[in-house]
């Protein structure tokens, strides 16, 4: 018999497991970094305020550093199992960073289009 008291629907009975979302952030993470990319190759450095620019390079440095760290996080996580949580918590701040910087550098591209 189906609860009457889960408006969730039965899909929300079963948890995800950590690995799966583990992945799925990391493949949304990867098309965000593919657009980012993109994006770079095809506006010109000179198309950017110096702010505007500033935001790309310490994007592409964070991304950079996260990396290292998420790499030294996976060795953590033989001895502390909590890591995986920091380490997610760290991709999705990327993630996030990510989509900020894409919406500068989109608009910029379609200021320097008109």
């Amino acid at each position: 018999m189906d609860d009457p008291f889960n408006i969730l629907g039965q899909e929300m009975d079963t948890p995800a497991r950590f690995e799966d979302a583990v992945r799925d952030l990391l493949e949304r993470l990867g098309g965000t970094y593919a657009r980012f990319e993109q994006l770079e190759a095809q506006v010109p450095h000179e198309s950017y305020t110096d702010e505007e620019w500033q935001l790309v390079e310490s994007t592409a440095e964070q991304v950079a550093e996260a990396v290292e760290r998420a790499e030294e996080g996976y060795v953590a996580v033989m001895f502390d199992s909590h890591a995986w949580y920091r380490i997610t918590e760290n991709l999705e701040q990327i993630n996030m960073r990510l989509e900020s910087a894409i919406g500068v550098m989109e608009r910029v591209r379609d200021r320097t289009a008109v």
